[in-house]
């Protein structure tokens, strides 16, 4: 059976990229998600910093599997296709409100072991072609720090570019949009 195959027995998969599964976060993630999200060299861009405990994870991946099912798109578990078994990342798109309109923001954080590898870009074009048909019409967006360079360059890459008036969210991140 290929792995993809496996890995939807066990989870529900979003998408399926040349190197990388894509799943909908499940209640089991908490410790995969304070991996990720609780690592110090994660959050150097995070003015809130790392998680400071499992309840932490717990609470954002309750968020997380509750934008699912609410909006039927949101953030995913990333794991590679030739592990899927470890969650290396989260990466997607989540459905809010930005200055009074919907837009889709892009999410991507993955651990230090995964970096340089081009998993980033590739989860985000996966989520962003499986996201953009369920819910046309929705700008994608990614408020991004403005220190935080290499987020923003990887957001160029994936085609945002920044607020032309250098806009800035609630917690002054700059906001890219989808060219």
């Amino acid at each position: 059976m290929p792995i993809a195959e496996r890995t939807a027995a066990a989870r529900t998969v979003v998408a399926v990229s040349e190197r990388l599964i894509l799943t909908r976060p499940q209640q089991g993630d908490a410790a995969a998600m304070f991996a990720v999200h609780g690592d110090p060299e994660t959050n150097r861009y995070n003015p809130h910093g790392p998680q400071r405990d499992i309840g932490q994870a717990q609470e954002q991946l309750d968020g997380f599997t509750a934008d699912w099912v609410r909006d039927g798109v949101g953030y995913c578990a990333v794991s590679t296709r030739e592990d899927p078994e470890v969650i290396i990342g989260f990466a997607g798109l989540h459905l809010f409100e930005l200055d009074g309109e919907r837009a889709l923001n892009l999410y991507y954080r993955f651990r230090p072991s995964a970096w340089g590898k081009g998993y980033a870009a590739e989860a985000a074009r996966a989520a962003i072609a499986e996201a953009l048909p369920r819910i046309p019409g929705v700008p994608v967006v990614a408020l991004i720090r403005p220190d935080n360079l290499p987020s923003r360059r990887l957001a160029e890459r994936l085609g945002l570019v920044p607020d032309p008036d250098g806009r800035v969210d609630q917690e002054e991140r700059l906001i890219h949009r989808m060219a």
